[in-house]
């Protein structure tokens, strides 16, 4: 096997190569040639030793982030660079698609317009050395979040209040839906509960952490609705496509009374 690319300090390998041969020599150019493969070209990778992790996200405002990362053999694997004509494209309903660019290592983005319950296909366009692939996933259904949980006199929530939200429930029997807690003074929590339109976190969600106990900060409630589907079987089979629908709430949280800001004691979700 030959290296005979070196672009950026990365060694690429040249010639046609199958994944098995190109996997193989990945130790061998570490060990001989020296070098470090933080990623590689696309066009030295076969579609099917490729890994692609999908992600279609709406985060509220009228449009579709979409997401791709992708790597050679596994989630952990050599990143991959795209060269043309390799590129990524993504769609919407019958929208026109839209070329991903890169955003950092192995990573590629667009911004489609629309948060609707429609389809997004992603597709990997290859020259006609290899094989092309492509995935289609459903958005679900948007939602509006509310909190109910109304400030206290000091214009926040204290800490030994559950906090209350609302939105719109899932048409899907069983659905639910991921919850989580985040803010600076807080250890973070997550969870699930149904995707039934209420939802109550009990005080044990929102302890101060102990450098912080004491302190208000602002904290982003943030809930998650998403679709999981598969993905071109062409593509290393651990490949994903996830499409979420995500909506977050924002307050102040202030101290309970008596604040020591102890580790959670892992309690369920209140309903």
């Amino acid at each position: 096997m030959k290296y005979q690319k070196r672009l950026l300090g990365l060694c690429v390998p040249s010639g046609d190569l199958t994944v098995a041969t190109w996997l193989g020599g990945v130790a061998l150019a570490l060990l001989v040639a020296g070098c470090s493969l933080e990623d590689v070209n696309s066009d030295a990778v076969r579609t099917q030793g490729i890994y692609a992790q999908i992600l279609a996200l709406a985060p509220g405002d009228a449009t579709t982030l979409v997401r791709v990362d992708l790597a050679v053999g596994g989630e952990n694997g050599t990143t991959v660079k795209l060269v043309p004509p390799d590129q990524l494209t993504a769609s919407m309903g019958e929208g026109a698609p839209v070329k991903l660019g890169p955003t950092s290592e192995g990573r590629y983005e667009a911004r489609l317009d629309g948060d609707t319950s429609a389809e997004v296909t992603v597709r990997f366009e290859r020259g006609a050395a290899d094989v092309p692939a492509s995935a289609t996933l459903r958005l679900p259904e948007p939602f509006a979040l509310e909190l109910d949980t109304e400030p206290g006199p000091s214009g926040g929530i204290d800490r030994a209040t559950p906090v209350s939200v609302s939105w719109d429930a899932s048409t899907a029997p069983d659905a639910l839906i991921d919850w989580s807690v985040e803010g600076r003074c807080l250890w973070s929590d997550s969870g699930v509960t149904p995707d039934d339109g209420s939802a109550r976190l009990d005080a044990e969600k929102f302890r101060a952490r102990s450098t912080h106990a004491g302190e208000d900060c602002d904290v982003q409630l943030t809930l998650d609705r998403s679709n999981a589907g598969p993905v071109d079987p062409v593509l290393v089979p651990s490949s994903t496509f996830r499409a979420v629908q995500r909506r977050s709430a924002r307050f102040l949280s202030t101290p309970a009374p008596n604040e020591t800001g102890a580790v959670p004691s892992g309690s369920e979700i209140a309903r």
